[in-house]
């Protein structure tokens, strides 16, 4: 009987943590399918977007995300348009930048608003998630009470590459 019930036990613990596994993937997809949907999705036909100030831009984008985060001053980063968005049913910022002529989103939410409270990483199994959808590529990222995902049309890991070199 004994052996029965650590046999059970196991098997329920297997089971459930092969469950818990697969809910993390699943909402890692979640998240880069709407990503790549708001990469995909430009601005009305004809809009022109002018080169926007770094410094001005960070400033947007702190106060549409709520989370510190510095832009990079280097020459070869461009911002382009920093909006709020609605990402996984929460507010976000999103910043679509050119970065040497290559064209990126990054999405940023506050960590409580994004997963709710509770949840301390949006992938428990590690730092970084990359991955390619569409022909498009994507990081995802916690970092100081923000999860963040970085979309582009560059090969995965150029933009992994971008996302630690830029943004960690």
């Amino acid at each position: 009987m004994t052996v029965v019930l650590v046999f059970l036990t196991l098997m329920v613990a297997v089971v459930g943590w092969r469950i818990a596994r697969d809910t993390g993937a699943r909402r890692v997809d979640v998240l880069a399918h709407e990503a790549i949907l708001l990469f995909d999705a430009d601005s009305p036909a004809g809009a022109t977007r002018e080169p926007l100030a770094v410094a001005d831009a960070e400033k947007v984008f702190r106060g549409l995300a709520a989370v510190p985060m510095d832009l990079p001053r280097d020459d070869d980063f461009v911002p382009v348009e920093v909006r709020r968005v609605t990402f996984s049913k929460r507010p976000a910022a999103s910043l679509r930048f050119l970065y040497a002529g290559d064209a990126y989103l990054l999405v940023v939410s506050a960590r409580d608003r994004l997963l709710g409270n509770g949840f301390p990483s949006a992938f428990p199994e590690g730092s970084f998630v990359s991955g390619e959808r569409g022909g498009k590529s994507f990081v995802l990222w916690d970092r100081e009470g923000a999860s963040c995902i970085l979309v582009s049309d560059v090969d995965v890991t150029q933009a992994f590459d971008l996302v630690r070199r830029l943004f960690t």
